[in-house]
């Protein structure tokens, strides 16, 4: 495992894209019209640049896994990021920038308030090997050195259950009333 830099961003862009085409909260921000992977990817950058911006990109030796996590206190932000944000918010229909305004600033006030890291995007190509475990092993290890909890939200009720087998509970749950599905709210404390 290593810090992703800015010459990673186009596999980490690759692999989150890849990896959340079915997710129920991605496809409920960029709507089922025209072209999804465009928009994903537009999604992607955005998320890779931010967290990068927070030095939170966590890229696995073998170059197939991606996870973007950052400290919940670090707010530095950046022209470059400002212009991913906007590329992909003028890449989803208009409908769908005011729904994922209020659907977010739902989420930010109920996402758990204490200094934590921010368990943004967890990814993995198909035939990855080991960069899930490589990763995971790695932010656990991190949640404890910083002595922070880690926090996540979900939406696809498998990776709940995966995260509940690493010791994430829930402690907030939504129904969506967009798109209908249940969010989980989960924190894994500092073991």
């Amino acid at each position: 495992m290593v810090r992703a830099t800015y010459t990673d961003k186009k596999n980490a862009i690759a692999i989150i894209t890849e990896t959340f085409d079915a997710n129920p909260s991605v496809n409920s921000v960029i709507g089922t019209g025209g072209n999804r992977r465009k928009k994903i990817s537009n999604l992607a950058s955005y998320a890779f640049i931010k967290a990068l911006n927070r030095n939170g990109t966590f890229i696995s030796t073998n170059k197939m896994g991606i996870a973007l996590c950052f400290h919940s206190d670090n707010q530095s932000s950046s022209f470059k990021e400002l212009m991913y944000e906007l590329r992909f918010a003028i890449s989803i229909p208009v409908k769908k920038v005011f729904e994922t305004l209020k659907r977010e600033a739902y989420i930010k006030k109920h996402r758990f308030k204490g200094n934590h890291l921010y368990f943004w995007f967890f990814g993995v190509k198909k035939g990855g090997d080991r960069a899930g475990f490589e990763l995971k092993n790695y932010m656990f290890d991190y949640s404890k050195k910083v002595q922070l909890p880690l926090v996540l939200e979900t939406s696809v009720q498998r990776n709940k259950e995966v995260y509940e087998r690493y010791n994430f509970y829930v402690y907030h749950e939504w129904i969506d009333a967009v798109g209908g599905k249940t969010l989980w709210f989960m924190r894994r404390d500092i073991e």
